[in-house]
């Protein structure tokens, strides 16, 4: 009999493991190709999948706590709830009995399954919150979602791969300058480098609320020509570089954040990087590079005054090209 129709003849009851084993055992047996190997490909990673999804169910629920009552930094906790929940892993969605316990005072119930294993606001595994991050600081929520539907691993939706990291966010950006300078006393500075690089510069980005209509109907009741990207604001971007005595860059340090009135937390890291810089190697030569905005040289040439001032060579050629065409 065909492989693939293997699932068809095991129990609902039966484990995935013992499904994927006997999957295994069949292709095994088997004396000729499988006759469509997209679907055999397709069958054989839903079992590889289901199987990690039942060891890690049974991983997690072996960090559960079924007591009446514990104690959590000295402080007694009575159990309130047990019941199944789903949690986000990265083979998909694993669900698993667990315990919840609250103080006698009020306050949050905690689960000690989640603090034991150090789940990721309290439903993702650290590798799938890994994964979903690191896929939505690079595509939009909603092509999240495709992607990880074509990969057949976890399934996370639009709206769930929306709030982690503004959920995230909010762990980052209160102790945001102390993890800054953690991570800034961590970076090595590369002993040939001669000179540091400071840049800043902004990308128009289509915002969900950038105001497009109402923008355009401003516009037109004041007289004037809609221009610009309306619905766009100015992401602001910066970079740090190293440079050796021939000019090479060794590498980049590079900072953005979205829209903000006068980039002015942006300016306040590129303001920090570059002074951390300037503590461990006093010798560096500091070069600001920028475009003609004004904004721009308002922080580089007057809160960051020392250095050498330099227009970027792409846009200043561009403009070049531009006058000496109209001439």
């Amino acid at each position: 009999m065909h492989a693939l129709q293997s699932r068809a003849l095991l129990s609902s009851e039966t484990s995935a493991m013992d499904q994927l084993q006997d999957f295994l055992r069949q292709r095994r047996a088997a004396r000729e190709p499988v006759q469509d190997f997209d679907a055999f490909a397709q069958e054989l990673h839903r079992l590889f999948v289901a199987g990690e999804r039942e060891a890690l169910g049974h991983a997690l629920a072996r960090f559960d706590l079924d007591v009446p009552a514990l104690e959590v930094d000295g402080e007694r906790y009575h159990r309130v709830l047990r019941c199944a929940t789903t949690y986000h892993s990265a083979a998909g969605p694993v669900r698993v009995e667990r315990s919840r316990y609250r103080s006698p005072q009020g306050g949050h119930a905690v689960c000690p399954l989640a603090l034991r294993t150090g789940l990721i606001e309290g439903s993702w595994t650290p590798l799938a919150a890994k994964q979903a991050v690191w896929v939505v600081a690079h595509v939009t929520p909603t092509e999240g979602e495709e992607l990880f539907a074509l990969l057949g691993n976890m399934t996370p939706s639009q709206s769930t791969l929306d709030r982690l990291p503004k959920a995230l966010r909010a762990h980052w950006e209160a102790p945001r300058p102390r993890f800054a300078a953690t991570l800034r006393h961590q970076e090595a500075i590369p002993p040939e480098a001669v000179a540091v690089a400071v840049s800043l510069d902004g990308v128009l980005a289509p915002m969900q609320d950038g105001q497009r209509h109402a923008k355009r109907t401003h516009a037109r009741a004041t007289g004037t020509a809609p221009s610009g990207p309306a619905g766009y604001q100015e992401v602001g971007c910066a970079t740090v570089s190293y440079d050796d005595r021939h000019g090479e860059r060794l590498c980049t340090r590079r900072m953005a954040r979205m829209p903000e009135t006068t980039k002015a937390t942006l300016t306040r890291q590129l303001t920090a990087e570059v002074m951390g810089a300037l503590v461990q190697r006093p010798d560096l030569r500091v070069v600001k590079v920028a475009d003609g905005a004004p904004d721009n040289w308002s922080y580089l040439g007057e809160t960051l005054p020392f250095g050498i001032e330099g227009l970027d060579f792409y846009h200043a050629t561009a403009h070049l090209g531009a006058a000496l065409g109209a001439a």
